[in-house]
């Protein structure tokens, strides 16, 4: 029973890391969107964390590449309705 209460016990504090690594800086990247209950993170291609909207982080996730920056980020994922 140890074990597995202490997997369960990692296994939050890292979802809690995560959370706390996003709301930090208080804002989606590319919308503005600021409830930090939605707030998540992606990574650029070079492995740089960006706080993202769950939105955000779903289009960039099924992106056909990686966003090499913010700035990219931005323009790949602004406004998909009307390309």
């Amino acid at each position: 029973m140890e074990r597995r209460g202490a997997t369960f016990a990692t296994m939050r504090m890292g979802n809690m890391e995560r959370r706390q690594g996003a709301n930090e800086t208080g804002a989606c990247a590319v919308c503005g969107a600021a409830d930090a209950r939605t707030l998540s993170f992606t990574r650029l291609e070079d492995g740089t964390r960006v706080v993202v909207c769950g939105s955000h982080k779903m289009a960039h996730r099924r992106a056909t590449k990686l966003a090499t920056s913010v700035a990219e980020l931005v323009t790949m994922l602004r406004d998909r309705r009307s390309a």
